[in-house]
């Protein structure tokens, strides 16, 4: 995790991130851009929504 947790997150750097196989290891990336097209949405406004729902439970999370 970075230092500043989610706070200044960006879905870019997460989309950077995704393509190294040992970032989030055990998640399917199919299931994720396939979940954003599901929903009708670009996979960076997906990832922006699941940025910002995280940052509000983000105590919950332990993040």
């Amino acid at each position: 995790m970075r230092p500043t947790g989610l706070e200044g997150m960006k879905p870019k750097s997460v989309r950077k991130k995704m393509k190294d196989k040992s970032f989030a290891a055990k998640v399917n990336r199919e299931d994720i851009t396939s979940g954003a097209e599901a929903l009708g949405i670009e996979l960076a406004e997906h990832i922006a929504l699941v940025i910002e729902a995280m940052q509000e439970i983000a105590d919950e999370l332990g993040l």
